[in-house]
């Protein structure tokens, strides 16, 4: 017998923009910054480099700003972001999704993750970059893209050169020692508003 009211087990659609992320099913946590782990208890482990990013959000006053949610979306290390459209790519890796999420409640945030590729199946090949949205209180959500300090592929990526060079400092996440456990570090701060804002974007084809 079915019953009318019989609660029916469906996925929500997947929101329909070019931004991503696409979240796969497998991704259980609503709250989690560390991409190297696909699912708590797995042990199998994702390709390439494995380092940590460390930053902080701050407002126009240069407070941090506490309450921010944060999602990261980026490729693997053969440079293969993962969505709809890729899951047969001969590059995917199975052990890296490369997705994160997280309500920081002071501002500060610490992803572990891999270190991303180029990604070469565009027109136009992009450097290494993680995407990063914020939503807050009070705004819109805002994108921006991370770059790491002296690749080399920076010199022809063409999001870094539609802006003027001085705007693309703020973009670079600058080498800062290593973890305990020997993993490289990289930080930046990402300003909201004023004289140093972080350069935001509207919407990313990554």
């Amino acid at each position: 017998m079915t019953h009318s009211n019989a609660k029916i087990n469906r996925l929500t659609p997947t929101n329909e923009d070019t931004l991503g992320p696409y979240y796969p099913i497998s991704l259980c946590d609503n709250d989690s910054m560390d991409m190297t782990e696909i699912r708590r208890g797995i042990i199998l482990e994702p390709r390439g480099e494995k380092i940590v990013i460390e930053g902080c959000i701050k407002d126009i006053n240069g407070n941090l700003a506490n309450g921010c949610l944060l999602e990261f979306w980026q490729a693997n290390a053969d440079g293969v972001y993962r969505t709809p459209l890729t899951e047969t790519h001969p590059k995917l890796d199975p052990w890296f999704n490369g997705y994160a999420r997280h309500r920081t409640k002071d501002g500060n945030f610490s992803l572990k993750t891999i270190r991303p590729g180029v990604n070469t199946d565009l027109d136009h090949p992009r450097a290494p970059n993680i995407t990063l949205t914020i939503f807050s209180d009070g705004i819109m959500r805002v994108v921006t893209q991370l770059f790491f300090d002296g690749d080399p592929a920076n010199e022809n990526d063409p999001l870094l050169l539609s802006i003027d060079k001085n705007l693309r400092e703020r973009l670079l996440m600058k080498p800062a020692g290593e973890t305990d456990n020997g993993l490289k570090i990289y930080k930046i701060d990402i300003i909201m508003a004023g004289d140093n804002e972080t350069p935001f974007f509207d919407d990313l084809l990554s």
